[in-house]
């Protein structure tokens, strides 16, 4: 299962300049092998891009960048983040009469998603909607 904390910062590091495999486990930091089972998981998912680069000398070099839908990724969780939910004392005290409620019908053993589709047929019918 990804995690979407880890997976956005892995992204945010590859989505200014291309990294290396060992510039990006030195700046994720943690664990080697789970720094690249990361990296394998969003590149599987499409979210991190994979290209060789032939250098003068030695092996090639793999170097990681952010894909558009790790681009797209990142900007949806950083939308996420930034939402914040309202509620007001009135919004709680609903919460909890509801809940009061649902309580009471299950101590009479009755289920409340039963009770909750029984009144949404009531009320179709009143409404004449089938």
């Amino acid at each position: 299962m990804l995690q979407t904390e880890l997976a956005a910062k892995a992204l945010s590091l590859c989505s200014e300049t291309a990294l290396s495999v060992s510039q990006f486990l030195g700046k994720m930091g943690g664990n080697h092998a789970k720094g690249i089972a990361l990296a394998r998981e969003l590149q599987a998912r499409g979210l991190l891009l994979s290209t060789t680069e032939r250098r003068t000398k030695g092996r090639p070099q793999c170097l990681l960048r952010t894909s558009p839908l790790g681009q797209q990724f990142m900007r949806d969780h950083s939308r996420l983040l930034n939402l914040r939910l309202h509620s007001n004392d009135n919004d709680i005290k609903r919460a909890l009469h509801h809940a009061n409620l649902a309580l009471g019908l299950v101590g009479q053993q009755v289920s409340p998603y039963a009770r909750f589709q029984e009144v949404n047929e009531l009320a179709r019918n009143i409404a004449g909607i089938t």
